[in-house]
């Protein structure tokens, strides 16, 4: 981080601008990441759509069935996929599943 906690407001007013959408995270029939339908989804949606930035594994519904490995996974992904075209990502670190 560039910024201490009490200048996130701060800093989240200066860089979160435009639009922000919560990323889907899509699944293939084994129940794996579909990696390449999320590079496909994260294209159209910033180059497309012109979206500034995405919410990934926030609090839609798969976030809950999704193992750490794979949210951590799913970050990697929608940040290689955003590099060089300005848009933004959010990541949620609340709370874990458990892998029972």
């Amino acid at each position: 981080m560039d910024y201490r906690r009490n200048e996130a407001k701060e800093h989240a007013r200066a860089r979160m601008k435009g639009i922000w959408a919560a990323a889907l995270q899509p699944f293939r029939e084994d129940l794996s990441i579909d990696e390449a339908g999320m590079r496909s989804n994260i294209r159209h949606w910033v180059e497309d759509l012109g979206i500034d930035g995405l919410f990934i594994s926030g609090k839609q519904g798969e976030y809950f069935s999704m193992s750490v490995e794979e949210r951590k996974r799913a970050f990697e992904i929608a940040v290689d996929a955003t590099h060089g075209t300005g848009a933004g990502t959010v990541m949620s670190c609340s709370d874990q599943n458990m892998d029972a």
